[in-house]
């Protein structure tokens, strides 16, 4: 397949690349994964595929095919509205540019997206649902119980369209659908993590095992049912009362254990994995505590699963929480497969423990 050059666009070293806000997205985290990519380079050569199975914002793979880090980006959501977003944007921009510009930014249209079953939209109709709710909605969340942009009321000093610059979206919707024209972009599943990493190893053999990274960046370990609609289980949904989120929090938990043991045992390419910090992360064996992956040995016979060792690294971000409506300080835990020698270990990406 032909490797297409670094994209040259006023917006590929923009600082706002994505259309899309999302919960949880942390400022500056996209600088330290192109730190980890672009250090492997010197032993792997410039990867041909960067993977993200939790898309979202899609922001730290907008900045690494930016910036020429990566050849071409793969985008998958288990979320059909972030799915449809994507594909659109990509495939069918100017359409949506067109359906964007017609939605008049109001707390009457935000009740009608609202009402709309996403089942029964169109992929052009989930993609403008996706956008305009995204851009109106506290914090950009899509689904369960947020608000909108400055109330009900409209009292406040922020309103719904406060987020809604209809001229920077298109041009980053062109950003975005030039991307795809130019081959930037290989592709946009609607597929969850598990699916992604499988067909990913299955479409793309010729690049196993070191020219394809995944980035994963999960849901928050302890707040994903209440900002997501659609994160580990593609049947989605959130929680109708109390009982169910405790249901809903046990579930999520137990996929957090399932990532950590496809990630430590199968996964057929490298990877970086980002994290809130929380320490259960790496003090439990069946997490992340390990310091390599440890395949079966039938998966490294027949499949070729590599023992890789895994870096552990912290860096401190500024971000802004769901709920806390100011910027603040977080710890954020990086893990990755790629090669150790070529992982910083300084001030910035700090070892986890003194024996990096």
């Amino acid at each position: 397949m032909e490797n297409p050059g670094t994209p040259i666009h006023p917006l590929a070293a923009a600082r706002y690349q994505s259309p899309l806000r999302y919960p949880g997205a942390k400022s500056g985290l996209g600088r330290h994964i192109k730190t980890l990519v672009d250090e492997s380079c010197a032993v792997l050569g410039r990867p041909e595929l960067l993977v993200e199975p939790f898309a979202g914002g899609a922001s730290a793979a907008l900045r690494l095919v930016g910036a020429g880090s990566v050849a071409r980006v793969l985008l998958a959501d288990a979320d059909p509205l972030v799915a449809a977003f994507w594909e659109t944007a990509a495939a069918d921009t100017e359409r949506l540019i067109d359906r964007m510009y017609g939605e008049p930014v109001t707390l009457e249209r935000w009740e009608y997206w609202r009402r709309r079953p996403t089942e029964q939209l169109t992929r052009e109709e989930a993609a403008v649902k996706c956008l305009f709710l995204n851009r109106t909605t506290f914090s950009g969340i899509l689904h369960g119980r947020a608000g909108p942009i400055g109330g009900r009321t409209q009292s406040g000093h922020y309103r719904i369209d406060c987020r809604f610059n209809k001229e920077s979206l298109a041009q980053r919707l062109r950003y975005v659908g030039r991307l795809y024209d130019e081959g930037h972009i290989a592709d946009v599943w609607c597929k969850d993590w598990s699916a992604t990493l499988h067909d990913v190893a299955e479409w793309y053999p010729m690049l196993l095992p070191d020219r394809v990274v995944a980035y994963l960046d999960p849901p928050y370990l302890a707040k994903s049912s209440r900002l997501y609609a659609v994160s580990f289980d593609p049947a989605g949904g959130y929680a109708a009362s109390s009982q169910r989120d405790e249901s809903r929090a046990w579930e999520e938990g137990l996929a957090h254990y399932r990532l950590a043991h496809h990630l430590r045992t199968a996964c057929r390419f490298r990877w970086i994995l980002s994290y809130d910090h929380d320490p259960v992360l790496t003090t439990n064996w069946l997490l992340y505590k390990a310091g390599r992956m440890t395949p079966e040995p039938e998966d490294r016979r027949l499949l070729g699963v590599r023992a890789w060792y895994i870096s552990k690294r912290l860096v401190t971000l500024h971000y802004t929480a769901s709920g806390a409506g100011k910027r603040r300080l977080s710890e954020e835990l990086l893990l990755t497969t790629l090669p150790p020698c070529r992982v910083p270990a300084d001030d910035v990406l700090r070892p986890l423990n003194s024996l990096e």
